[in-house]
């Protein structure tokens, strides 16, 4: 919102009033002004500016805007009693004016009116009793109490070692709430008590101490939420009315940092429209948590403490080096066998590739032994791959125009592609950095309107009861123990299982029926020797493709779905 007071002045009088010292920064509510100008006439407006000491009333008659301004101008005492109010005249309400709507952080539920007011005075006895009668915390900004662990402020994690008191039985009807919500049972709950004046810093509840599904309950006054978004650093304040209970889940719980600021007031939205004060008054708030036993599997990898112990911080020389000996040599070394278990086109890539008209041109990145090349014989195609030995495949096959490239620098020019695929490819790239590199080349090449399908490997090999194709595939005679590998360098997965780690090696068992001699050669390998290879793999979670995808300014993500193991994202170029 941007006002211009000194080309709004009006020597004359109007029915506009500028109220030049009692603004919301000067901790005046909606109600005390309109108490003061309601007696002169019909109010048409009162405007309130967020961090302003003025603000903007009108009159719907001239005359009542020109009586209270004789009668209040500079003569009127505010309600310090030592300063009068300052008056002006307007000539129109406001130059511009525009409403900023607040963005919820995504997963963030507020659920007013959650309980009744005998239900309110029930808790706040309890806990003030509670408070009286045992030993609490007295800590800078409240007082607090812990049942069942106790939470560690400044870790902001969880002392798993149980205290000797539990959850209250006199929280059993609330539980019984949440849990009619689909809320796991807690059985950690935190009691705060506030003061006017006091709040708890901004912070998020550690990732490996506590389930998704954190609760917060608020009695005895209003109060004003500020969330911070730990990636983007945008902001969003939000009132949580008396009696209300806030469910932070998915990216409000993992993503964004939480907590009220230390001060008497806050600014909020009005009833009937604008900005008001809300003057605190006392309040506790009820935080249940279920702790975690395992560690943390969620999708925000960048702030989970769990995740970022394992994940393998690759230098630019180690990420080549792995993919160098566990993505290249290893194609080049199985390309025959690889693709004679390669020879059907997945259904929802080929309906992708058949959605496109007669004389559109497809990329296929990383296209192995071109399989998805005779899905539409109306398309012009032409595929990239590292393997020199899958190249040649696809050359013998149907001399498919083929050409050998990195996934991440294509040799194309940009703009000339009406889609594209990348099926099962980026899962070998060792690190964000790369995997973002191949979907920002992937949108270079895309025309305007052009859309592609991207498949990765997904940790999630089952949903709900439906296993994978891989996990019902018979399972290969591989080891993986580690000392049958001693020199690998991450761990080694147990083929047709589920995934323990992000990233892994994954053994390919060589079948020698289905080599040349080429291979053999290139392998250095003979059939009285047969080897096992080892591929690198970075598994997905839900949703961090989308995550990847929405880091490439250029792209919309047009849908995004799960397929036999593999997650799924189809985007297209703006």
């Amino acid at each position: 919102m941007s006002v211009n007071l000194l080309d709004n002045f009006s020597s004359s009088p109007t029915n506009v009033l500028c109220l030049i010292n009692a603004g919301l920064l000067n901790g005046f509510t909606r109600e005390e002004i309109l108490d003061i100008f309601e007696r002169f006439g019909d109010v048409e407006n009162l405007i309130m500016l967020e961090g302003k000491s003025y603000c903007v009333l009108s009159f719907k008659k001239e005359n009542n805007s020109a009586e209270s301004y004789q009668k209040l101008n500079g003569s009127f005492c505010l309600k310090d009693e030592s300063k009068p109010l300052y008056l002006c005249f307007l000539k129109y309400t406001l130059l511009s004016f525009q409403e900023t709507s607040k963005v919820w952080p995504t997963g963030l539920i507020l659920k007013k009116n959650f309980i009744s007011l005998g239900e309110e005075e029930k808790l706040l006895f309890f806990t003030h009793t509670q408070q009286s009668e045992s030993q609490t915390s007295q800590l800078k900004h409240r007082t607090v109490k812990h049942y069942g662990f106790e939470f560690l402020y400044g870790s902001n994690k969880v002392d798993k070692n149980p205290l000797s008191s539990g959850i209250p039985v006199e929280m059993e009807p609330l539980i019984e709430k949440f849990m009619e919500f689909g809320l796991a049972r807690p059985n950690q709950l935190t009691v705060n008590h506030y003061v006017p004046g006091q709040g708890i810093p901004l912070h998020t509840d550690t990732h490996s101490s506590f389930e998704d599904g954190i609760i917060s309950v608020s009695l005895g006054s209003d109060i004003v939420m500020d969330f911070k978004n730990n990636k983007g650093g945008e902001c969003v304040s939000i009132t949580l009315p008396r009696r209300s209970c806030l469910i932070m889940t998915n990216e409000s719980r993992y993503m964004w940092s939480h907590g009220i600021t230390p001060r008497k007031s806050d600014v909020v939205d009005a009833e009937l429209g604008g900005l008001t004060i809300l003057r605190r008054e006392k309040r506790t708030s009820l935080t249940f948590r279920k702790i975690r036993t395992s560690e943390c599997d969620c999708k925000f990898t960048e702030w989970c403490d769990s995740l970022s112990s394992k994940i393998v911080d690759f230098s630019e020389e180690a990420a080549d080096q792995i993919e160098k000996n566990h993505v290249f040599h290893v194609y080049d070394g199985i390309a025959s066998h690889f693709s004679a278990t390669r020879h059907s086109p997945w259904p929802n890539v080929k309906s992708f590739i058949m959605s496109f008209p007669v004389g559109s041109l497809l990329v296929d990145i990383g296209c192995g032994n071109g399989k998805y090349f005779n899905c539409s014989s109306s398309l012009f195609n032409i595929g990239t791959d590292r393997s020199s030995q899958l190249l040649k495949i696809c050359r013998n096959r149907d001399d498919h125009q083929v050409v050998k490239a990195d996934c991440r620098v294509s040799p194309f020019r940009d703009s000339i592609a009406d889609a594209a695929i990348c099926i099962a490819v980026i899962h070998h790239l060792t690190t964000d950095e790369r995997r973002l590199k191949t979907l920002i080349d992937i949108s270079r090449v895309l025309v305007k309107g052009g859309r592609a399908l991207i498949y990765v490997w997904a940790r999630d090999q089952q949903i709900g009861i439906e296993k994978s194709t891989y996990l019902l595939q018979k399972k290969s005679e591989v080891s993986s123990r580690a000392e049958a590998y001693p020199t690998a360098v991450l761990p080694v997965h147990e083929n047709r299982t589920n995934f323990k780690h992000a990233d892994i090696l994954v053994p390919w068992k060589l079948n020698f029926r289905n080599s040349n001699s080429e291979e053999l050669e290139y392998r250095g390998s003979s059939e009285s020797n047969p080897s096992t290879y080892l591929r690198f793999y970075h598994v997905f979670k839900e949703g961090e493709l989308e995550y990847l995808c929405s880091k490439v300014s250029n792209i919309t993500v047009c849908r995004s779905f799960y397929d036999q193991g593999n997650w799924c994202v189809e985007f297209k170029k703006e």
